[in-house]
């Protein structure tokens, strides 16, 4: 089966607190909140500089081309609170690298672990990759511990630098779970 097909049939997923879902223009001032803030962003994006440009973010790349890219909502207040997409999926390997953020104010309540966690288990058992990879900042202690809770394990660092920390150069450490290991965390409803 096509690995677009299996995307499709996977752009809703329920967690005891959280829905992976599509998104909507409608996030746009949720995702701002969030997207406009520096110090939410250190590792992942610039700052939005205004709700107009998030509102081109979202119908530009997480509508356009929707499969693999899931706003994150919590269920108990019914607000967009961050991203979890596969930022490069290789069909041809069977790998996937996912990236995420996470509205700070929702920090160290367990929901990025959770949704990671479930975005893992349906990646690996539903449809069908044999390899999630995560590159974190080996100063983005919270997002390595999240691997780590999930389950992925390190398999190494390299050196690189990216668009957003503006040339500085970091060591990154790479994340890795494989089909068949043990996914930690997963509180599908």
């Amino acid at each position: 089966m096509d690995i677009n097909v299996k995307l499709a049939e996977h752009q809703n997923i329920e967690t005891s607190r959280l829905w992976l879902r599509p998104f909507v223009m409608s996030d746009a001032a949720d995702m701002f909140e969030y997207s406009s803030d520096s110090s939410n962003l250190r590792f992942v994006f610039n700052p939005h500089p205004n709700l107009t440009h998030t509102r081109f973010v979202i119908a530009n790349h997480f509508m356009k081309e929707p499969l693999g890219k899931w706003a994150i909502e919590l269920k108990a207040e019914q607000k967009m609170i961050g991203l979890i997409q596969f930022s490069k999926l290789i069909e041809q390997k069977g790998t996937a690298e996912l990236s995420y953020v996470l509205h700070k104010k929702y920090w160290n309540q367990g929901l990025m672990t959770e949704a990671l966690a479930s975005l893992t288990e349906v990646g690996l058992k539903e449809i069908g990759l044999k390899q999630l990879v995560l590159h974190c900042d080996r100063e983005n202690f919270s997002s390595i511990q999240v691997a780590q809770k999930v389950g992925y394990k390190c398999i190494g660092r390299f050196k690189g630098s990216t668009q957003y920390n503006k040339g500085r150069i970091s060591v990154f450490e790479e994340y890795v779970i494989k089909k068949g290991n043990q996914v930690l965390g997963v509180s599908h409803v």
